[in-house]
């Protein structure tokens, strides 16, 4: 049984990495089941035993991807020696070269459409923003607990910094030309020092570089 769970583990995660990178390429409306089968090197039938429809293997395939990204994130965030280290680390959100920033950016843009047309939708959007919050929220609190920040409360601040970061990102991914890199990261170490700056503890400094 255990080599049979195991064998049934490794299947589901082939359909489900099939299906990021085949709604990356072509958007959720234009994915057929066809094409997600033949990414996986299965059939139909053996998808179908996993997953009951296409829409809920999108929304199972949306999940289980930023849950894994939301992950690795974290393991590298705990690797950073310091608060404003980790929110440096947004710089990797720009690397084209990521494979989580190539299939992330068309698969948050695609879940933005249909939760604005498909309510059923929104609470799977929702859960990725409050995977964002909540990872920068915890960085916070650690500045909080530091002394770094003062009169914070971490959780709405997160929010300002992620929805700062999803807009900016959005104008890099969709149009580099005349948002290139260089901008995407200018924008958004000057528009968090605006965030954070009312809230450094006497004596701290934010510096341009040092987020």
């Amino acid at each position: 049984m255990a080599h049979l769970s195991e064998l049934e583990a490794i299947r589901k995660s082939q359909i489900l990495d099939a299906a990021v990178r085949t709604i990356a390429d072509k958007g959720s409306t234009n994915v057929r089941m066809d094409d997600i089968a033949r990414r996986s090197g299965l059939s139909k039938g053996g998808i179908a035993y996993y997953f009951s429809s296409k829409e809920s293997l999108i929304k199972a395939a949306f999940t289980a991807h930023f849950e894994s990204v939301f992950e690795a994130v974290s393991r590298e965030l705990d690797r950073e020696p310091s608060v404003f280290a980790r929110l440096a680390r947004i710089h990797l959100l720009f690397d084209r070269e990521r494979d989580e920033v190539g299939t992330g950016y068309p698969l948050i843009a695609d879940f933005m459409y249909q939760a604005m047309h498909h309510p059923e939708y929104r609470p799977l959007f929702a859960g990725w923003v409050e995977g964002c919050v909540a990872l920068l929220t915890g960085t916070l609190q650690e500045g909080m607990d530091q002394g770094l920040f003062i009169g914070m409360d971490p959780e709405p601040v997160a929010r300002s910094i992620s929805a700062i970061y999803q807009g900016v990102g959005q104008r890099w991914f969709l149009a580099p030309e005349t948002h290139p890199r260089a901008w995407a990261l200018t924008t958004l170490e000057y528009a968090v020092m605006g965030v954070l700056v009312p809230f450094l503890a006497p004596g701290v400094e934010l510096t341009r570089g040092a987020r």
